[in-house]
C-alpha cells in the first residue's frame, strides 16, 4: 500500500513511501516514524499522506497495473496540496462477462433449491426444508415409501421447525414435488446459459437478470 508522497519544492512528485518508518523527505529532514508526525509538519516538508480513494468495483471492468499518485491542488497555498491513488480500468471481456452471469444463474438455482415447497397436511400448508442435506434424506425415505418400506410415515421437519407425521402417500407427494421443483430449478439455468450465450456485448451482460424464471419461493 502506498501510503506517502514525497515531493519537491515545486509539489512534483519523487518518490512514494509504502512505510512510515524511517521516511526521508526532499528538504532532507528524516522521520522516524512519519505515522506520528502531524499533517501540517509533513507538508511543511513536501510530505503528503496519499488519500488511497476507493478502489474501482471490479464486476464488469479490471484495474490495470498500479494506482498511479495524483497531486493536486494551488501552489500558492500548500495547506490545499493534496495526493490520491487514481486506478486505470479496462471492461472485463464478453466471455468473462458471460462466465460470471452463468456463475450467477447457477448461484440462483441452488439459491431456490434450498428456499423449500409447499405441502398440504391435512389442511394446513407447511413449507418443508429443502436444503441440501434434507434433500438427501428424503431422497432416502422416499424410495423406502414408494416401496412399502414406511408402513406407519416419517416425521419430517418444515421450514418453521416443526416436525408433523407423513404417512407414506405424504412423503411420495412431497418428493415428486422436490423432484419438480428441482427440474424446473435446472431447466431454467439451462434457459439462462443459452440466453447468455446469446448476448451481444458487456452492457447487456450488465443488465442481464439471473434470477427470474426459477420457481416461486414459499411465501407462508
Amino acid at each position: 500500500m502506498i501510503l506517502y508522497a514525497i515531493c519537491n519544492d515545486q509539489w512534483a512528485l519523487a518518490r512514494t513511501a509504502s512505510s512510515p518508518m524511517g521516511l526521508k523527505a526532499e528538504t532532507g529532514k528524516t522521520y522516524t516514524n512519519a505515522g506520528l508526525a502531524t499533517v501540517e509538519d509533513l507538508r511543511a516538508n513536501f510530505v503528503l499522506v496519499i488519500d488511497q480513494g476507493t478502489k474501482p468495483d471490479q464486476e464488469w471492468q479490471t484495474v490495470i497495473g498500479s494506482p498511479a499518485v495524483v497531486i493536486d491542488g494551488d501552489l500558492a497555498e500548500p495547506e490545499t496540496m493534496t495526493a490520491t491513488l487514481s486506478y486505470t480500468t479496462q471492461p472485463i471481456t464478453l466471455e468473462a462477462a458471460k462466465a460470471k452471469l452463468k456463475e450467477k444463474a447457477k448461484r440462483c438455482k441452488f439459491d431456490r433449491m434450498d428456499g423449500g415447497v409447499e405441502i398440504d397436511l391435512d389442511g394446513t400448508t407447511y413449507v418443508a426444508q429443502t436444503d441440501s442435506e434434507s434433500r438427501s434424506l428424503l431422497m432416502a425415505i422416499y424410495f423406502k415409501a414408494l416401496t412399502g418400506g414406511l408402513p406407519d410415515g416419517q416425521n419430517w421437519r418444515m421450514r418453521n421447525n416443526s416436525y408433523p407425521l407423513l404417512s407414506s402417500v405424504q412423503i411420495v407427494a412431497l418428493g415428486d414435488a422436490v423432484n419438480a421443483m428441482i427440474t424446473a430449478c435446472y431447466d431454467q439455468q439451462a434457459a439462462h446459459d443459452a440466453a447468455i450465450d446469446a448476448l451481444a456485448n458487456v452492457n447487456a451482460c450488465k443488465t442481464y437478470d439471473c434470477s427470474v424464471g426459477y420457481p416461486a419461493v414459499p411465501q407462508i
